[in-house]
């Protein structure tokens, strides 16, 4: 919080579109519209039921805990850092302190997460689990690579290398750190796009499998009114995206909330190649190569320094995928300039673009195997373990049966740590989300009535990192996945919406019939909820706001959609039905500037007492 960094505007708008919770944007009718909205101004008395409960959900504790767990001393909660340890032993006091159970590792599976470890000579302390799930990350930092070409045409063999960075830009994954070299023959696969409604099929009868593929962005005949992708309402969404070729670059970065977003490289990814060769639709290399060069100086604005934090990824070693943010077996995707791609073709005796206008005049694939044309990438990087944790209690069910099974709520605890001396505090992301869990898991041990399948509370590590924490509980539960019927996820839920931002989003609902119930919608009560469909979760949403009064907005996802960048994706990745809040996306987000002082502690009190009382029911029935 000692100082500001730059907000870098590509990046910013690119993940506001990653994580945004809204509505995927289609047209909208009224029906819909009635469907999507819970409105509730005046809410009614809550039921004896949960009242002890819910009354003990306010925003003057709800700031005391957020002030201490965004505070500069906790060093932005990085995860496996002294801060992150110091703030999940507060929240395992504030468990102990209200009767909640601990329900992480077993006692011979602790690696003494805190600090210190274990005291040679004390005595030896009773069995019990512990409130930690401690696990190893592997660290990988310092990555280089570089990529050669061999082209054989007869006898003759060109070899030429290009360097990351300069001819190419290499993905930005949370990885598993593999280093080594690869040598691959290369597949062209144009478009790379199989589109059967309109009968084309650019990787038809071609084996993916160990090789590099190169594929264009977008699809063909983007400016053309002529083109079949162009046809359409639905093609032309779903190929060239608003936002221009920087996005549909960005298609593998799904939503989070609601359909993933369309991506044509997970096709790709399915056949297993060896890596993905991206060029840009965009014919010039001018944006490519500004966005890779340097500045040989910098203007540091007096409000917005510029910092340049070393880049760390990390990863769950042995998992497959290393489970580092992406599915297991996905391969990195390179973004290459025009002139790399025309040496990779030179075998062929035609230049991307010239490929590119074939493709487009004859409405034809010309994807083909590059014979003679292999690619060798080379990459090393350090890499090490570290020790993480989730932090994990529960509240056992009253009914003797159904206590055996579970539902869970979490958010994540980790942020973006410390460099030099700026704190990433992470007020807004994910304090906000972390104190709506402790608020439930206070008010379920204060209500004397429990919910009949027991609740179990979950703070993960490793978010900014990946996902990891979620990921690593949904494949090492300390409760069985078989048993757990539900999860509820809070991220970032203390930013209210200003009225510019409000009138923008409030545009998608603009449909004939709906005006009076859209001019109801109060900014600084706004929030989104994506949930399960076929669940209860929708019902109980509108059920119970009638006791709360928020203006929420419902997304739908099919059982195991719902990928993004919070963790109700890992449970959605295991068919774990969920419902998860989240609030405004503000210019403070992965910003030092996010901070306490910001928030809203009214709207966390109101979202936790949201989530309160709808798992409450949802363990209940």
């Amino acid at each position: 919080m000692r100082k500001n960094a730059l907000i870098v505007v590509l990046l910013f708008t690119m993940l506001v579109a990653g994580r945004a919770q809204m509505p995927p944007q289609q047209a909208m009718k009224l029906e819909d519209v009635q469907k999507a909205l819970s409105l509730v101004d005046k809410p009614m008395s809550v039921p004896d039921k949960y009242k002890a409960g819910f009354e003990a959900i306010n925003a003057k504790d709800t700031l005391a805990m957020l002030t201490f767990v965004s505070s500069d001393f906790m060093e932005g909660r990085d995860t496996g850092s002294r801060g992150y340890a110091i703030a999940a032993d507060y929240v395992a006091s504030l468990f102990k302190m209200w009767g909640i159970k601990p329900g992480g590792d077993m006692p011979q599976a602790r690696m003494a997460f805190r600090m210190g470890g274990a005291r040679g000579g004390a005595p030896a302390a009773p069995a019990e689990r512990s409130y930690f799930q401690e696990f190893a990350l592997q660290t990988t930092s310092d990555v280089q690579s570089s990529m050669s070409l061999e082209v054989a045409k007869g006898a003759s063999v060109k070899t030429r290398t290009f360097q990351s960075g300069v001819d190419y830009q290499a993905g930005f994954g949370r990885g598993g750190g593999a280093t080594g070299s690869l040598t691959a023959p290369v597949v062209f696969v144009g478009y790379g796009i199989q589109e059967p409604s309109i009968g084309w099929d650019e990787l038809k009868g071609l084996n993916l499998k160990g090789k590099v593929v190169l594929v264009l962005t977008e699809a063909p005949g983007k400016n053309d009114p002529n083109s079949p992708f162009n046809a359409k309402k639905e093609l032309k969404d779903k190929y060239f995206p608003a936002g221009g070729d920087m996005a549909a670059m960005a298609m593998a970065r799904p939503r989070a909330g609601g359909p993933a977003r369309f991506n044509k490289l997970a096709e790709i990814q399915k056949q297993g190649p060896a890596a993905i060769l991206q060029i840009s639709n965009t014919p010039e290399d001018a944006a490519a190569y500004r966005a890779m060069s340097a500045y040989p100086f910098t203007h540091p604005s007096d409000e917005r320094p510029i910092t340049r934090q070393p880049r760390v990824s990390m990863s769950i070693p042995g998992a497959a995928g290393g489970m580092g943010g992406g599915p297991a077996g996905m391969v990195a995707a390179m973004s290459v300039t025009r002139s790399m791609a025309d040496a990779i073709l030179e075998g062929t005796g035609k230049t991307v673009d010239e490929l590119k206008a074939q493709i487009e005049t004859t409405k034809k694939p010309a994807s083909m195997d590059l014979a003679g044309t292999r690619i060798t990438t080379t990459t090393t990087a350090k890499t090490g373990l570290i020790r993480a944790a989730n932090v994990i209690g529960w509240i056992e069910g009253s009914d003797p049966i159904l206590k055996n099974e579970f539902v869970v709520i979490g958010g994540h605890f980790d942020h973006n740590g410390i460099w030099e001396d700026y704190i990433w505090n992470g007020a807004d992301d994910n304090a906000s989300g972390s104190v709506g869990v402790m608020n439930i898991a206070r008010a379920m041990a204060a209500n004397p009535i429990k919910p009949k399948r027991s609740i179990v509370f979950a703070l993960w590590t490793g978010e900014e990192k990946g996902l990891l924490g979620s990921r690593y509980y949904t494949l090492n539960p300390t409760f069985p996945m078989d048993k757990t019927i539900g999860y509820l996820n809070y991220d970032m839920i203390s930013r209210p919406y200003d009225q510019a931002t409000i009138a923008r989003t409030m545009q998608r609902y603009n449909v004939p019939g709906a005006e009076e119930l859209v001019k109801k919608i109060r900014a600084p009560w706004f929030a989104t909820v994506s949930l399960t469909e076929g669940t209860s979760f929708a019902d109980l949403t509108r059920e119970m706001n009638k006791y709360v009064g928020l203006d929420l907005a419902l997304t739908f996802n099919a059982l195991g959609e719902g990928s993004g960048g919070s963790d109700h994706s890992s449970f959605a990745q295991v068919k774990k039905p969920f419902v998860y809040y989240m609030a405004a996306m503000t210019s403070d987000y992965h910003q030092p500037t996010d901070s306490v002082e910001k928030v809203s502690g009214e709207l966390i009190a109101k979202i936790s007492k949201m989530g309160y009382l709808t798992i409450f029911e949802f363990a209940d029935r």
